[in-house]
């Protein structure tokens, strides 16, 4: 059932080859012939930046369509909030024919849509019953639908039919480990294909249906359900200091005793994790914090409970990160004895919900997956073979592009565009893939510093050619060319964590990332006719 190979699997061969003949197609519309064989594979980056990133690469593909640039592509990679946008396309099978009206609807959506509260807490509950119950399950089923007014339940797996017709490129979406993503080794960077998901460092790969499931030496023994596209669109942000209206020390007058319990158990599981974000030097505030939920909870609870409150509260300045943490759990645990036990299922459920969001946050526990590769003998590599579940995060956090994934050997690469979406260093993917790349040995262009120097005032655009290495054009969204001397205000009002955008800063968005590939037309239509007239200096 586990795939140990290097080579790529039958059904990307299949959606690839379907691909070449439009792509043939696609470089004669150019003016640029080439015999089949001949077809370089050329792929899109997508970088990573949250709705900003989504919006971005909208954008972006709408105006590569309208050159002709995205009949040309054969791969499209993703992370973070890139992979929102794949995600939403790949439900059409001809999603490249349509970019522009997908692009309407989408923004629309963004603008105007609604957030299905009962469906999210629906898929929530369910969620939670399962033991590797994540943040990212709540990242996903509340934050990111509340910010994309849509929850999208669907599967990987049902994108196989938009790639292998041949009419789009071929999608790759990206995570890393969570436990080895700072030293970037073999075991770091997971990719999810509609077909597969697998380490490629390691050349290991399940069936994309199997993530999930649970494995033992290499055998499936017990099958779980896919996991879908809204998991999937994992991604970080700090939502713990979202400002949260209304006076919380009241309740409606209504409230019957299960409500009211579990409203108290809500705000104190919440005061707790409020504690965590107070700075050390910041002791006023967190002794004003520490008095108002004494205060909140003193007739509510055991005078048992209330002692280990005031003796957390005592010792919390003396006391290290690890021991700060041990006794917030230990406080829950006993707020759980004294206000559980409720006489609704309902509540219990939400309750359960509750219990174990918390516990995820307290122990910072993202991206829980089982993992395929469990006391397998046919991969040696401890750190990832002697753990039943990986935890995977957003990728951008080690780079923020699909570099690792899309530079497989056996994708043979030619020729990548680059749209890097940050909101701050625009140079720092394109070092952080450099610098992976020269420690595994992957080609890679050289990368000239004295070129990457004016991070406040980018050019729109950088190519970088190497021998036997891939070209790169790397594009900044905010540039001098785009937004002239205004880059700081475009930097500032689509920060990564500006969750609701209206009409008009989606226009101004999308006009941005659109500039940004009319001004350089002409770069990519020179660098693709390179790429195939001289083949043999790229891998």
């Amino acid at each position: 059932m586990i795939r140990i190979s290097k080579a790529l699997s039958e059904g990307e061969k299949t959606a690839t080859a379907s691909r070449k003949e439009e792509v043939k197609k696609g470089l004669e519309r150019l003016g640029i012939p080439c015999d089949l064989d001949q077809v370089p594979n050329i792929a899109v980056l997508g970088a990573g930046g949250a709705v900003r990133a989504m919006i971005s690469l909208y954008g972006t593909l709408v105006e590569l369509k309208k050159f002709n640039f995205l009949d040309c592509v054969m791969y499209l990679g993703g992370v973070s909030g890139s992979t929102w946008c794949l995600s939403t396309l790949y439900k059409n099978e001809d999603w490249a024919e349509n970019i522009e009206a997908l692009e309407k609807q989408q923004c629309e959506k963004l603008a105007k849509g609604q957030w299905d509260f009962e469906k999210a807490m629906k898929a929530l509950i369910e969620a939670a019953e399962d033991e590797c119950y994540s943040l990212t399950d709540f990242w996903s089923y509340f934050l990111i639908h509340g910010m994309l007014n849509q929850l999208d339940e669907s599967e990987l797996s049902t994108h196989r039919r938009s790639c292998e017709n041949g009419k789009n490129p071929y999608p790759i979406y990206t995570a890393v480990d969570k436990e080895t993503y700072q030293k970037q080794n073999a075991g770091t960077w997971f990719e999810f294909t509609p077909h597969e998901a697998g380490i490629p460092g390691l050349g290991a790969y399940v069936d994309i249906k199997h993530l999930g499931s649970i494995f033992e030496n290499g055998k499936l023994t017990e099958e779980g359900k896919e996991k879908n596209l809204c998991y999937l669109q994992d991604a970080l942000m700090d939502f713990l200091k979202q400002d949260r209206t209304g006076d919380s020390s009241s309740s409606p007058p209504n409230q019957d005793e299960d409500d009211k319990k579990l409203s108290l158990l809500f705000k104190a599981y919440l005061s707790v994790l409020e504690l965590q974000l107070y700075k050390p030097s910041d002791r006023s505030g967190s002794d004003k914090h520490f008095d108002e939920l004494q205060n909140s909870l003193k007739s509510h609870i055991s005078q048992k409970t209330y002692e280990l409150l005031r003796s957390i509260h005592q010792s919390w300045f003396s006391a290290d990160a690890e021991t700060r943490k041990k006794g917030s759990l230990k406080l829950c645990q006993a707020l759980d004895m004294d206000l559980g036990g409720f006489t609704r299922h309902f509540h219990s459920v939400l309750h359960n919900v509750l219990r174990k969001t918390y516990s995820c946050l307290m122990n910072w526990t993202w991206g829980s997956t089982r993992n395929f590769l469990y006391h397998s003998c046919e991969v040696s590599f401890p750190d990832l073979t002697s753990k039943p579940v990986v935890s995977l995060i957003d990728a951008g956090l080690a780079i923020n592009a699909a570099y690792p994934p899309l530079l497989r050997p056996q994708r043979q690469v030619k020729l990548i565009l680059s749209f890097d979406f940050s909101a701050g260093d625009p140079f720092l993917t394109i070092r952080k893939a450099a610098e992976y790349c020269e420690a595994h040995g992957i080609p890679f262009p050289e990368i000239d510093e004295r070129e990457l120097q004016d991070v406040d005032n980018p050019l729109d655009c950088y190519i970088f050619r190497g021998e036997h290495a891939p070209t790169i054009i790397h594009c900044p969204l905010f540039n001098r060319v785009n937004c002239t001397d205004k880059i700081a205000e475009y930097r500032d009002q689509f920060s990564t964590f500006k969750m609701k955008y209206s009409e008009e800063d989606i226009e101004k968005l999308l006009t941005a990332a659109k500039k940004n590939v009319v001004n350089i037309q002409h770069k990519i239509v020179e660098e693709i006719k390179r790429t195939v007239c001289f083949p043999s200096q790229a891998t």
